[in-house]
């Protein structure tokens, strides 16, 4: 997983990366980091779907088109779209969609995903060269 770390929770997952300096958040819904951390990514994944909360899947019920819970608390700004848009310039990669990026705090990249996500986004970073079998 490398520089980055997950935390499970009952319809999504809080993922990490730390030594962040290198990493911008250019909105609330995307976040930009070495292209190296594909790989790394993938392990996270992998990390997630053998977690009990993903296996269950008591989350695939689901709207994957609501992407409001990406929104601040009091509701306002706008919503992703409901498609990642990820892409790779040089050493950088650009990770968009529906997830929330909360930011970079003490050296930290903070973000969160919904399980209902990860599949897409996993597809999305595979077409880029790197991403698991989705599952």
């Amino acid at each position: 997983m490398g520089p980055y770390g997950v935390e499970i929770r009952s319809e999504s997952f809080y993922l990490n990366r730390t030594e962040a300096g290198g990493c911008t958040v250019p909105s609330r819904h995307e976040a930009v980091v070495p292209a190296a951390d594909l790989t790394y990514l993938a392990a996270a994944f992998e990390q997630v779907r053998g977690h009990k909360a993903w296996r269950l899947r008591e989350w695939a019920a689901g709207d994957p088109t609501d992407t409001s819970w990406t929104l601040p608390p009091d509701g306002t700004g706008e919503a992703p779209d409901i498609a990642w848009q990820v892409s790779r310039d040089g050493d950088k990669l650009s990770i968009r969609g529906p997830w929330t990026v909360y930011g970079v705090e003490r050296g930290v990249l903070f973000t969160e995903l919904r399980y209902l996500e990860l599949t897409s986004l996993d597809e999305a970073l595979k077409a880029l060269g790197g991403g698991t079998d989705a599952g």
